[in-house]
């Protein structure tokens, strides 16, 4: 009778999960993320592509490329109380001095000015039916008949986001050099315990604005995207069909640098209801995307408050993502904040907290 009772009695107690159970259940979850995460980072997101390692900086020349056509005059923003800051994407940044971390950061000013605006002739992007708005160039793609490159930057960003009702943060880091003939830009984000997704694009600076040459995706490997301008096309790793190469084609990366490069050099060309339009490369496809100038925007980040110009490219088709980029005119009109939303509703939050010069 004892051993029945006992028997009875252990087949009564509540199983515990298994330490494998355990382990496996939080790998799941950790993929989960890591899989949306690398998704949503898909619009704009660095190690060398040809290494492997660390990309290493040099000293460069840096100069700016700068039009006669008249700016629009820059009205100070009044002096703001500093805000409360953020938790520090690092930990090594809850040691910057608050009054420091609100300062603008004003980059060198060597440049060479050019006599006159770049001209260039409009291309055509057949097929693409543009929505009624205000554009800047004529038949679809926006012409760069002026630019100004922004200087050498390295700006690190908060990463917030949401998966499958799961909240996470992430660190992101967009290294940009240029030297007045050529550019690199390398973008990074990354996860603890799940590792990182860097992009980067290499080209020259042009009569179109920026030229890229390559595009690079890598998270465990690579795949990348070659604008071979000899020939008119642009060639996939990814065994993708070859694609037409239109005048001011951009990559993923490229274009939130090539967006800072136009409202740089004359912001009054884009007023608020400014369609801007470029050819944009992945690594697997091209096709054309649309931004919207909206209105100025006062941003609460971590870095601090600053006055951001908005562009927003909505989605066109039923799972579009939903792309909203602010460019700073306090920094060069680099970009301080850029969020992806999926038509799920699961975003991706990428808000400035450091700026600075690259080490030479």
């Amino acid at each position: 009778m004892k051993d029945r009772s006992t028997a009875m009695h252990a087949r009564a107690l509540p199983t515990q999960p298994h330490p494998m159970q355990r382990k496996h259940a939080w790998l799941l979850v950790g993929g989960v993320l890591l899989v949306h995460l690398w998704l949503l980072a898909g619009a704009p997101l660095w190690l060398s592509p040809d290494t492997g390692q660390p990309l290493r900086t040099h000293a460069l020349v840096t100069r700016q490329i700068e039009v006669t056509t008249p700016r629009a005059p820059q009205v100070p923003k009044p002096v703001a109380a500093q805000p409360t800051p953020a938790a520090p994407a690092h930990p090594s940044e809850a040691s910057e001095a608050t009054g420091a971390a609100n300062k603008p950061l004003k980059f060198d000013e060597i440049g060479q000015d050019l006599t006159a605006p770049i001209g260039l002739p409009a291309r055509s992007a057949a097929g693409v039916d543009l929505p009624p708005y205000k554009r800047a160039g004529s038949e679809g793609l926006t012409e760069v008949t002026a630019y100004q490159a922004p200087d050498s930057a390295l700006l690190k960003y908060q990463v917030q986001g949401q998966a499958k009702g799961f909240n996470y943060w992430a660190w992101a880091e967009l290294l940009w050099l240029q030297d007045g003939k050529d550019y690199q830009a390398r973008l990074e984000v990354s996860a603890f315990l799940l590792g990182s997704r860097v992009q980067v694009s290499k080209g020259a600076l042009g009569a179109e604005g920026l030229m890229p040459t390559r595009f690079g995706d890598k998270t465990r490997s690579e795949l990348a995207a070659h604008f071979e301008r000899d020939k008119g096309i642009i060639s996939f790793s990814a065994n993708s069909p070859d694609a037409p190469l239109l005048k001011g084609a951009q990559d993923r990366l490229s274009v939130v640098l090539q967006l800072s490069s136009l409202l740089a050099a004359d912001p009054s060309r884009f007023p608020t209801g400014t369609m801007l339009s470029f050819q944009t490369v992945s690594q697997r496809e091209a096709e054309v995307w649309q931004f919207l100038v909206e209105k100025d925007e006062m941003l609460q980040l971590p870095w601090g408050e600053i006055n951001a110009i908005k562009l927003n490219r909505k989605p066109r088709r039923e799972f579009d993502q939903h792309i909203e980029l602010w460019f700073a005119p306090d920094l060069g009109y680099l970009p301080v904040r850029l969020r992806i939303t999926n038509a799920n509703g699961d975003f991706v939050d990428q808000r400035l907290s450091k700026a600075e010069k690259p080490n030479p």
